[in-house]
């Protein structure tokens, strides 16, 4: 995925999250979106019912104390 703000290449978890009764089921996850199509259309064609892909990019997280960085999908 390209980030709009600096034009590069940024590294994104595509996760497959099915909401029923109030509460969220991870049912999938990858950072490839083809397997994660391909997934998805599996799903809908074996139960007849979608899920909701959520896109998290990559973030960089600097921790001062221990000066170390991290990277998180959140």
């Amino acid at each position: 995925m390209l980030d709009i703000q600096t034009g590069e290449d940024v590294e994104t978890l595509y996760r497959m999250v099915q909401i029923k009764g109030g509460k969220r089921v991870d049912k999938f996850r990858t950072t490839d979106i083809k397997r994660a199509l391909r997934f998805h259309r599996w799903y809908v064609k074996r139960y007849g019912e979608g899920l909701l892909m959520e896109i998290l990019p990559k973030h960089k997280v600097y921790d001062w104390k221990e000066k170390r960085v991290e990277y998180s999908f959140e």
